[in-house]
This record gives structure tokens, sequence and C-alpha cells, in this order.
């Protein structure tokens, strides 16, 4: 009798001790939810309203606030930087650029490029092609990858340095041919016969604060084949090499016009002997420092 009483104790006092830690674990579950709820109350608060004072909300609300906020737009603008880093990055670079095109023999040149997998630049005018022409050859210079910018519409040195306002409205006419034919507006240029060129001295400094002005940037050479001069065969070929050698960068004027097919069939040495000496081609863009004979401050 006396063993079964004590069992019986045994049993309640267990009983009790069961009870007593389901009742505790409800409160404590009960107490975090609370806590947790107003937590997210809190975060809820401040997604309707990102001026509330943080001083006035729990440590734990803060801490949700911090790790949902997005980044600042500092990464985008290092980006930038780097990528005009990257354009004016150290090495040995040649700009191959061709004045006064297209012409009919344009596509010949496109396909050495090609060849040698070699981007260029593009002074375009009006001159020598009109109409879809026109537009068909900018539009298949532009597909194979090269820059088309404004070299000027008419070529007619007289007539466009007569005035400023003259310029401005060549340099418009052509722009708006590269527009049609590629959909894009470059914002450089070269002007006819350079930036020194004699045809514009009376208006220069007048010229070259209006172009600033409108944000457009000018680019002349340091490195020429001398195709206009008479310049043929391995001596064409010596001369830009030579030229586009002094200076780890070098801009290369060279012209794709009637009776220069001499270019064309210089192209590949003087790709080849550049790219022997270290040098990689590249296109000009706005990140790439001008070479400019005359400018102003």
């Amino acid at each position: 009798m006396r063993h079964k009483n004590k069992i019986k104790r045994h049993f309640r006092k267990l009983l009790m001790l069961v009870v007593v830690l389901i009742l505790g674990t409800g409160i404590y579950l009960n107490c975090f939810a609370k806590t947790n709820n107003k937590v997210e109350d809190e975060f809820r608060v401040l997604e309707v309203n990102k001026k509330v004072d943080t001083n006035q909300i729990s440590s734990e609300a803060q801490a949700l606030l911090q790790a949902t906020e997005k980044p600042t737009e500092a990464p985008k603008k290092e980006m930038e930087k780097v990528e005009k880093v990257e354009q004016e990055k150290s090495g040995k670079v040649v700009y191959l650029t061709f004045d006064d095109g297209p012409y009919k023999s344009t596509p010949e040149l496109l396909d050495v490029l090609d060849k040698y997998n070699v981007k260029a630049t593009f002074f375009v005018t009006a001159q020598f092609l009109t109409g879809q022409k026109l537009i068909d050859s900018l539009k298949e210079i532009d597909r194979r990858g090269h820059v088309v910018a404004v070299h000027t519409f008419s070529h007619r040195y007289n007539e466009i340095y007569s005035s400023v306002d003259s310029y401005l409205e060549d340099y418009e006419k052509m722009a708006d041919i590269i527009f049609e034919a590629t959909g894009k507006r470059n914002n450089i240029f070269r002007f006819p016969g350079g930036s020194n060129a004699g045809y514009s001295s009376h208006i220069r400094e007048d010229l070259l604060s209006a172009v600033k002005s409108k944000g457009l940037v000018y680019y002349d050479w340091n490195a020429y084949d001398g195709d206009c001069d008479g310049f043929t065969g391995e001596k064409l070929i010596e001369k830009a090499v030579t030229e586009s050698s002094y200076k780890d960068k070098s801009i290369l004027l060279m012209h794709d016009i009637p009776g220069k097919e001499a270019v064309i069939d210089a192209l590949p040495s003087i790709i080849e002997q550049l790219q022997k000496k270290g040098y990689e081609f590249r296109t000009l863009s706005k990140l790439v420092k001008p070479i400019q004979f005359e400018s102003i401050d």
C-alpha cells in the first residue's frame, strides 16, 4: 500500500513538471512573436516613410532596414571612371583615320580592314557620292563596326570658312545625313584642312569657341601617309609606319578618295608592320584625348 502511494506521489510531481514546461514554452514563444511583430511593424513604417528617426526604433528594426537598403550610385560612377581609364590605358595605339570619302572604292578599303579585324574612323563628306548611294555607303561603314564622323558636307573651303554660321550649317548638313544612315550622332569631327587651316584664320577663334559650346570635339593628326603629296608604294608605307611610330599613341591621316587606290594597296603592309612593332588599332571617341593644332582654353 505504501509503495502504491509513493508511486502516485512521484507521478503527480512528474505531471506538474510537464505542465510547468508546457506553460513556460508557450509564454516564451508568445513574447518572441510579439517582439518579432514589433520589429516587422517598425520596418513597414520605415518603408513607407524613410524620414523616420532611426534613434526612435529598436536596434533589430535598424538592422533590418540597413540590410535591405539599395546601394548608392557610387559604383556606377566608379565604372565610368574605369571605362575612361580603359580607353586611355597604357599601350601602343594607332588610330587609323580616313578623310573625304566615301567613294566607290570604299568597299575595297573596308574589306582590307575586315581581313585584319581592324576598326577605323571615317571622317566623311558628300562630295563623291550623293542620295541613296551615299546613305548606303555610310550605313555599310557603320555596319562593319567603324566610326562615322563629320568632316564636311561640301569640302569647299571658301564656302564653309566664309563665316562661323556657314561652317556650322555645313557641319549640321553632314551630321543629319550620317544620322539618317546610321541613327547615330557623333560629337567628334575633323576640320577640313585641320584646325589650323589658313582658310579659317579670320574666324578661327570664334569658330573654335562655337564648336566647343556645342560639345563637339575635333581631332587633327600627328602622322600622315603622304598620299595627297604623291607618295605611293613603299614610300607611302614607310612614311605611314615611321610617322606612326614616333609616339605610343598616333592618329594617322589617310584619304579615301578617287585616285588614291595606293592607300588600299599599302594598307595591309602598314597594318602588319605596325602590329609587329607592338601597336594595336582603335577607333576615336570622346574618351580619347584629342590632338589639336589650334585650341582655346
